[in-house]
């Protein structure tokens, strides 16, 4: 595969999660609440963020530096997921939540960097 067909996907793939993430926090501060096809992407990433031994490298990297950037304790994560499933969202898993979609809009933007620069 070509340096910018991996580079490529890997942008398309941050850019999938960070579609899933803001559509589920417009329904959530809309007070619409959100359906299983919004919050599924969001738990599939958050539990794919806590296996580190097995989640690919790209989700490895958004993981740390998800936590690196807000503090985020593995446990809180478990938190979140748990929440998300129980549809019971609370004004810090909206926040935690944005942060990550920060951290998501930073890694496309580098991504996006890398693949003019390829």
């Amino acid at each position: 595969m070509s340096e910018i067909g991996i580079y490529a996907g890997g942008y398309q793939r941050v850019r999938d999660y960070a579609e899933f993430l803001d559509r589920l926090l417009l329904d959530l501060k809309s007070g619409v609440g959100a359906n299983e096809e919004t919050i599924e992407p969001v738990i599939n990433l958050l539990e794919a963020l806590q296996k580190d031994n097995i989640a690919p490298p790209s989700v490895r990297l958004l993981g740390l530096r998800w936590m690196q950037r807000s503090g985020m304790l593995p446990a809180r994560v478990a938190g979140i997921v748990s929440e998300l499933g129980k549809r019971a969202f609370t004004p810090q898993t909206i926040a935690d939540l944005e942060s990550l979609a920060v951290v998501l809009d930073q890694e496309r933007a580098d991504m996006r960097q890398r693949l003019r620069g390829v």
